[in-house]
């Protein structure tokens, strides 16, 4: 096998992946800072998934405090470019509207805190280079931002370069390692996963590494480790941001030097792995904060490929809900019914296409096909969330538990209230603006119509 080399990262992106495939023609863009503490800042939009912010991993970080950590993301779509508020404290403006989610289809300015922004839309279409098929192993994706993603997997299964996935949970990194594999040089060989999470502290490098007879209290034999399991294979090392700090240098030695030395042994033991690695944290982030190497990181993302949500490629729901529905009830014809369908298209899947399978079992298996009980939230926090938020810094472990509360909470309490927003702020404790906040936080979900009862509740949605 060939053995990668550089020590440099590349950001896999459509200017770098293969042009000879499939194509298809999108709006790309150009971010002016016109105004504001970041003024003269620009940056060209040239990812499926582009997040103006104030995180270390922004594509466009502004320095601007009225600024939300991950303020706005755009995405490509074949209409336009996709634009959306991710639950911003100050919101995203277009003039006196306070724009959610929508398509962008002529240049225009977006007022972020106070930040003004200018969209310059190109004049001409540019091809993003796709996959020609809509499905990659077990990967399902027909939007133009998945068959990307598809398209960049095949081009590293080309080489043997360390790749790193990166995405929110539950949007199918394990299931695009796996492809990833298959598609490679390595495909007939070993595929080995493992959740640097799940593993306690004290255990992790014996797991990976294995160790001798005797090397400690409970060692009776010699055990190899995970690497020497995916030797001429794929080594998938998910959740990788989670491995402890110390044990990190071991494992740049054992990517920089194809080699390992097992706990407890004198020797080296040489390996011929591919690394495939995945994480749902911003590793640059830990990298600044001191929690995750920087020389380690540079040496998994060779090839960094950011997996979207699946709220950022719509189309992909109903394709992904009828596989799910065939693959639960042995029935390769078996269609989505209408209502159920229409449920589907409208809801913001938080839980990514983890929840989408939820559901689907849910209502393959136990006959639900109602808002009130078919979603994730309305059922509490499926199994392993609790395990997932807590994987996450605090302050987004807690925003993803709000949301998660108030998608279940809102619907409900404004069900009661007839769709009345003074009467459902009544009934919730809160003032009216608080209300109408949490109303917008969850647009896009399938929720009671809301309406105003006198002219006096007609105040703005900000």
């Amino acid at each position: 096998m060939k053995r990668p080399d550089g020590d440099h990262a590349t950001a896999v992106t459509a200017a770098s992946a293969e042009r000879a495939g499939a194509t298809v023609p999108i709006l790309g863009a150009t971010l002016d800072v016109r105004s504001g503490p970041d003024a003269g800042a620009t940056a060209r939009v040239e990812s499926p998934s582009f997040v103006v912010g104030t995180a270390e991993s922004a594509d466009l970080r502004l320095t601007d405090k009225t600024v939300s950590r991950e303020h706005v993301r755009f995405t490509f779509d074949t209409a336009g470019l996709r634009i959306r508020d991710e639950g911003s404290r100050n919101g995203t403006w277009l003039g006196g509207v306070r724009l959610h989610a929508g398509v962008l289809t002529e240049s225009t300015t977006l007022r972020l805190g106070a930040t003004t922004l200018s969209v310059r839309l190109d004049a001409g279409r540019t091809d993003l280079a796709v996959s020609e098929g809509t499905q990659l192993g077990a990967a399902i994706g027909v939007s133009p931002a998945m068959r990307h993603v598809f398209a960049l997997i095949e081009r590293a299964g080309r080489s043997d370069i360390t790749v790193l996935l990166e995405g929110e949970s539950g949007v199918g990194k394990d299931v695009l390692a796996h492809a990833l594999h298959d598609v490679s040089l390595r495909g007939t060989g070993p595929f080995v996963a493992v959740d640097c999470g799940a593993i306690p502290a004290n255990l992790i490098e014996s797991e990976l590494f294995g160790h001798v007879r005797g090397a400690f209290t409970g060692a009776t034999e010699t055990r190899k480790g995970l690497f020497a399991e995916a030797d001429g294979g794929t080594l998938f090392l998910d959740e990788v941001g989670e491995l402890p700090i110390d044990l990190q240098p071991k494992l740049l030695r054992a990517l920089e030097q194809r080699e390992i030395r097992p706990v407890g042994a004198r020797d080296v033991t040489r390996i011929d792995v591919r690394i495939v690695a995945a994480t749902n944290r911003r590793l640059l982030e830990a990298v600044e904060r001191g929690a995750f190497r920087r020389d380690l990181f540079y040496r998994l993302a060779v090839a960094r490929i950011v997996v979207p949500p699946l709220r950022d490629r719509p189309e992909d729901v109903l394709p992904l809900a009828t596989a799910f529905l065939r693959a639960a009830t042995n029935d390769p014809s078996r269609g989505l019914p209408e209502d159920l369908a229409t449920l589907l298209a409208h809801h913001a899947w938080p839980g990514n296409v983890r929840e989408l399978r939820n559901v689907i079992d849910r209502h393959a298996h136990l006959g639900v096909d109602d808002a009130a009980t078919l979603f994730d939230a309305a059922v509490g926090l499926p199994k392993g969330a609790a395990e997932d938020l807590s994987r996450l810094p605090l302050n987004e472990a807690r925003r993803r538990a709000l949301d998660h509360f108030e998608r279940a909470y809102v619907p409900r309490v404004l069900a009661r209230a007839g769709g009345v927003v003074a009467r459902a702020a009544e009934l919730a404790g809160v003032a009216r603006p608080s209300f109408y906040r949490m109303i917008e936080r969850q647009r896009g979900d399938a929720m009671p119509a809301a309406r105003t009862n006198d002219d006096d509740d007609d105040e703005p949605h900000g």
